[in-house]
C-alpha cells in the first residue's frame, strides 16, 4: 500500500492526514483516531506551516503522493510545486467530488481534519483510476491561467483608483473629470498619461488636454492639479502598462498552433481575449471529457435539478462560476447589444440559446459528444 497524504490547505498552513492503508470503516476510524489530534494547529503534529521548518517536517513523512483540492490556488501552488520538486506525486480532487465523498462517509462538515482524511481516503479508493482526479496541463495552459488571473486582479484594483482621482479632478480640472479616455496602442489612457506627465514613445503627441486645461475654470481661480492626483495617475499608468504587457503575452500564448482549432470556434462566436483564455484553461484538451454533460459541468453550465413534490427548479449547478460569468458577459456584449432603452422594450438581436457554443464545439469535436 502506498503512503498517501491528504492535505487541506489553509492560508498559512496545510492540515494533513496520512494513510498507509485504507480503513475498513471510515466513520469509525475517524471517531477513534481524531481523539489523538489537537484542534490547535500549533500543537498538532500533522499540521505544517508554510515555513522552511514546517515544509521540512512534512517532507520527512516521505509520502508517495499528496492529495489536494484546487481551491485557494495561490496557497496550494507553493506546496504542490515543492512536492513535485521532491518527487512526490500530486493528485487533485474536485471540490464537488471531495464534498460528496466526505458526506457519503458521514464525516463532519467544516472540519479541516475531516477534509484531509477524506482526501486521503478518496485517493486510496481511486488510486488505479486516473480519470477520477483532475488533470492540470503543464506548459502554455498554466501560463495562460496565471496571466488571466493577473489581468483580472489588475482590472479589479483600477476602479477605486479611477473613482478617487475623478473626484479630485472635479475640483482641479472639472472639464476632464468624467471624460472617457480610451487606452492607446501602448495600453495607456491619454487622460491619465497627461495628468501624470508621462512620455509615450511611439504614440503621437496629442494636445487635447493641454488646450482643454488652458480653458479650465479651476486654474483661473488659483486651483492647481495636486500632487495627489498626479501620483494616482502615475499608479494607474503603471497598472495599465502591466496589463498591456500581460495582454500581449496572453495573445501570443493563446494563438499557439496547438490551439488553432479552438480559436477557430472562438472566432466564429466573437469571443474576446480574456474569456477565450479562461475557457481554454478549463476545456483544453477536449479529449479529457467523456461526455457533453461533463464538458458543460466543467464550464458551470450544467444546472442541478431541485425538485420537491409539485415544485421544480434548477440552480446554477457546480463547475466554474468564473466561466459562467464570462459566458454571461459574452452574451450581453457580443450577442445582445441591441436594447431599445428609450422605448422601454428590450429588442434583442436573435439571441441563441446559451448552450450554442457548447453544442457547436461538441458537433465539431466528437470526443465529447458521447451522450
Amino acid at each position: 500500500m502506498n503512503k498517501i497524504l491528504g492535505g487541506d490547505i489553509c492560508k498559512d498552513r496545510v492540515v494533513c492526514w496520512l494513510l498507509e492503508e485504507r480503513p475498513s470503516h471510515l466513520r469509525n476510524y475517524w471517531k477513534s483516531e481524531v481523539k489523538h489530534r489537537s484542534k490547535d494547529p500549533v500543537e498538532d503534529e500533522m499540521t505544517f506551516y508554510f515555513t522552511k521548518t514546517g515544509i521540512s517536517h512534512l517532507l520527512k513523512l516521505k509520502p508517495d503522493a499528496i492529495v489536494l483540492e484546487p481551491t485557494g490556488v495561490h496557497y496550494s501552488w507553493l506546496l504542490s510545486h515543492i512536492c513535485q520538486c521532491e518527487g512526490i506525486k500530486v493528485l487533485w480532487i474536485g471540490h464537488a467530488e471531495a464534498t460528496h465523498y466526505r458526506k457519503s462517509h458521514k464525516l463532519p462538515d467544516k472540519n479541516d481534519l475531516a477534509d484531509a482524511l477524506a482526501l486521503a481516503a478518496y485517493a486510496c479508493d481511486h488510486w488505479e483510476k486516473p480519470d477520477q482526479f483532475l488533470q492540470f496541463e503543464p506548459g502554455a495552459i498554466v501560463q495562460i491561467r496565471d496571466l488571466y488571473l493577473q489581468m483580472k486582479s489588475l482590472t479589479r484594483v483600477q476602479s477605486p483608483l479611477i473613482n478617487r482621482v475623478r473626484q479630485q479632478l472635479c475640483r482641479e480640472f472639472p472639464e476632464a473629470a468624467f471624460k472617457n479616455s480610451k487606452p492607446g496602442k501602448d495600453g495607456l489612457s491619454p487622460l491619465w498619461a497627461w495628468l501624470a506627465n508621462i512620455e509615450r514613445p511611439g504614440v503621437r503627441r496629442n494636445f487635447y488636454y493641454d488646450r482643454l486645461y488652458d480653458k479650465s475654470v479651476a486654474p483661473e481661480y488659483g486651483i492647481e492639479i495636486s500632487q495627489f492626483s498626479q501620483r494616482y495617475a502615475e499608479l494607474l499608468c503603471q497598472i495599465h502598462g502591466w496589463e498591456h504587457e500581460a495582454e500581449q503575452k496572453l495573445e501570443e500564448l493563446i494563438h499557439l498552433s496547438q490551439f488553432k482549432e479552438y480559436n477557430r470556434t472562438f472566432d466564429k462566436f466573437g469571443i474576446g481575449l480574456r474569456p477565450r483564455a479562461l475557457l481554454l484553461c478549463h476545456i483544453y484538451p477536449l479529449s479529457k471529457f467523456e461526455s457533453l454533460g461533463s464538458f458543460k459541468k466543467r464550464l458551470g453550465m450544467a444546472g442541478d435539478e431541485l425538485s420537491s413534490g409539485d415544485r421544480k427548479g434548477w440552480n446554477a449547478g457546480s463547475g466554474s462560476k468564473m466561466c459562467r460569468t464570462e459566458l454571461y458577459m459574452w452574451i450581453l456584449v457580443a450577442i445582445a447589444p441591441g436594447i431599445n432603452i428609450k422605448a422601454g422594450v428590450s429588442k434583442y438581436i436573435s439571441i441563441p440559446n446559451r448552450d450554442s457554443i457548447i453544442f457547436y464545439i461538441s458537433y465539431h469535436y466528437p470526443t465529447i459528444s458521447k451522450l
